[in-house]
């Protein structure tokens, strides 16, 4: 059977993108370590290196590697780091949550450095949403005196409550955003990726930097419940659409009912809404998540006990959830614990997992920083998947 080969401008920037992984996943890397690494030859690491410096993707830290004192001295040159260049250009990002929007911008190595936020609800027009990411965008451009061609682009992360509202698409497995992508593109000049806002969160929360972050589950807390797997620092399946199975997940055998899932289910159960449909029956008025965590805090019985079965469900779900996917760190996002019942959460977990610990952590990212899950998608995208190739040197 007849085979094409990789073409040059592939193999280039194939490269040029295992390099950047390399750099990104030690923070400062040598060229000798990353010809070890990646088995390619010195004098092809230099060259590649060489002109990404020359183009500012990469930076010559110019000083050398700081020496180990316990080990022992070593003859001729030291070896010097290169990093990647943070504000080699910058990223907007942008979150639309099920209560409001973050838009913001970032650096390369998507840190924050400025932010708009607005509230919304169901009965927020589509129009409105996109007008406020649009002046948005601007605005934040023209303060921190960016252009266009400064601008890596525009990433965005819609939660499923919003996929309707902003006619995203389900293509098989995936969701698309074709017409809100086409209506910023038109008003920003600049690339505009979308996909779940579910998928990003797990995508920002990986530090690459950290090999405890390589393999972890990040749950989510909205209307429901979703959960995506991260092994290898990549998101297990890619960028599906379908994040909610956790939701369908039995808790409780034989127990409360609910249209489109079985009875018992994760969503009847133990998400927020159904959590606080309990504690409102219970206390015979509408209660919020800050209303049950005073509530507790004062020990009132009906939502302490409550608060425990709920507690008991939810470390049966993290624990069965972690084990199936073999890893054993999970990221709450958008869950609304006080400190006191997130003690007493970890207490619990570390009880039922002691001999197999899960360990907790809150997500970096919620609340006003949220739309660091869009710049995510666009670093990702727009950068180290073509290699940081700069427009024009597909022709180079």
């Amino acid at each position: 059977m007849e085979t094409k080969g990789i073409s040059k401008l592939d193999l280039k920037r194939r490269n040029r993108k295992q390099i950047l992984l390399a750099i990104r996943k030690a923070g400062m890397l040598a060229r000798v370590d990353i010809a070890a690494q990646l088995s390619l030859t010195r004098a092809a690491v230099t060259i590649i290196t060489n002109q990404m410096i020359t183009q500012n993707i990469l930076e010559d830290m110019n000083g050398p590697l700081p020496e180990d004192q316990n080990a022992p001295k070593k003859k001729g040159r030291k070896k010097t780091m290169i990093r990647i260049n943070p504000t080699f250009k910058y990223v907007l990002g942008a979150a639309i949550n099920e209560n409001d929007i973050s838009v913001g911008l970032a650096n390369l190595a998507n840190e924050p450095i400025d932010h708009k936020y607005q509230e919304i609800n169901e009965d927020t027009a589509p129009d409105e949403i996109i007008s406020f990411i649009v002046s948005s965008c601007r605005e934040l451009m023209k303060k921190h005196s960016l252009n266009t061609k400064q601008m890596l682009g525009l990433g965005i992360g819609v939660i499923p409550a919003r996929w309707e509202q902003l006619r995203g698409e389900l293509r098989g497995p995936i969701i698309t955003f074709e017409k809100l992508v086409y209506l910023l593109e038109m008003e920003l000049s600049i690339p505009v990726l979308a996909d779940s806002a579910i998928n990003l969160y797990a995508l920002a929360n990986i530090d690459y930097t950290n090999p405890e972050s390589a393999n972890q589950l990040m749950l989510y807390s909205g209307d429901a419940y979703h959960s995506v797997a991260v092994i290898g620092q990549e998101l297990l399946g890619g960028f599906l659409a379908d994040s909610d199975s956790v939701s369908h997940m039995i808790v409780k055998v034989g127990g409360t009912p609910a249209e489109g899932y079985p009875d018992g289910s994760v969503y009847a159960e133990i998400t927020r809404p159904a959590m606080l449909r309990k504690a409102s029956a219970l206390k015979g008025r509408k209660m919020t998540a800050d209303d049950i965590n005073a509530a507790y805090a004062e020990g009132d019985q009906q939502i302490v006990e409550l608060v425990n079965q709920y507690l008991d469900q939810f470390c049966f779900l993290m624990y069965n959830s972690t084990t199936g996917h073999h890893v054993r760190r999970v990221v709450l996002h958008g869950f609304k614990f006080s400190d006191q019942i997130y003690q007493l959460l970890c207490d619990k977990l570390a009880v039922l997992g002691n001999n197999r610990p899960v360990v907790l952590t809150s997500s970096r990212i919620d609340g006003e920083n949220s739309f660091l899950a869009g710049s995510a998608l666009t670093i990702e995208r727009q950068f180290y998947e073509m290699g940081g190739m700069l427009p024009g040197e597909a022709n180079g």
